[in-house]
């Protein structure tokens, strides 16, 4: 049982608003998305509902806004708990481990004890970083020698640096997020899986996810988010480190984008088709 009521109680509210906010909001993009395509394809203007619609998601600030909400939802929620949610969220359960200065007198025994967390929880992140970078390639290597020669091409434009570090902040704080209720409820093991099935259960509530998975080129995507989400599962378990786990995230993210950017697939299956008859 959890040491508080308040804290159980909060949580889990702070932690039902952000799911049933994703399913709302993924779910009214889906739905109004065919309107948009509509436009985007002829002239034809349908009802005034569809017109404001358009004129939302065709307006030239719309990309910047979806962003600065996203980056409400991603980081602004979390850290909002965590300030004013009366206890909502612990700081330690979200990951943030201090880093602390050297300094002379009483603090030196608790500065050594602090860098040597961060040298076992670096070793850590390094260890797993390595091995999901492994087992992604490892699973496209199956899947190109499944394929037949023509069906291979994973090539694709790599993501500025920027953007790579972006997303993986974004998705370990949400992650770590939504470990913290589970954790003051079932205890840190549990808690840890238990947060690992609400983050599936919201991307299954996503129906432009769900499609995504019978696309080749994003269930790659897809997969890879959700096979770095167990690994940051796990690198939680052993550290508690949510600045590691967001390094740990980008430098893999970086590496598979390298590999699929150079990927050989789309220039071998283009020259075939031009040297056909």
């Amino acid at each position: 049982m959890p040491e508080f009521e308040t804290t159980f109680v909060e949580a889990w509210l702070w932690l039902a608003g952000s799911v049933l906010m994703a399913a709302f909001w993924t779910n009214l993009v889906w739905l109004f998305s065919p309107w948009v395509e509509k436009e985007r394809a002829s002239d034809d203007f349908g009802s005034l509902a569809e017109r404001i619609v358009v004129a939302v998601a065709t307006w030239r600030f719309a990309p910047a806004s979806l962003e600065g909400l996203r980056l409400l939802y991603y980081v602004g929620l979390p850290f909002a708990a965590l300030f004013w949610g009366r206890d909502a969220v612990v700081s330690r359960l979200l990951g943030l481990q201090p880093f602390i200065l050297p300094a002379t007198g009483e603090r030196s025994a608790m500065v050594s004890a602090n860098w040597f967390d961060w040298l076992h929880d670096f070793g850590w992140a390094l260890a797993l970083g390595i091995g999901s970078f492994g087992v992604f390639l490892l699973a496209r290597w199956t899947r190109h020698r499944a394929l037949t020669r023509g069906e291979v091409d994973e090539r694709s434009a790599q993501e500025p640096s920027w953007k790579t570090i972006r997303e993986a902040a974004y998705h370990e704080i949400h992650w770590a997020f939504y470990r913290n209720a589970p954790i003051v409820t079932f205890g840190p093991y549990w808690g840890v899986w238990v947060g690992l099935l609400l983050v599936a259960l919201e991307a299954l509530a996503n129906p432009t996810w769900r499609r995504g998975l019978s696309v080749p080129k994003r269930a790659s995507k897809q997969l890879l988010r959700a096979m770095l989400a167990v690994a940051s599962s796990v690198l939680f378990l052993r550290t508690q480190n949510l600045w590691l786990s967001i390094v740990s995230h980008s430098m893999v993210s970086w590496g598979l984008q390298r590999v699929l950017a150079n990927s050989p697939g789309r220039s071998r299956a283009g020259s075939r088709r031009a040297d056909t008859p």
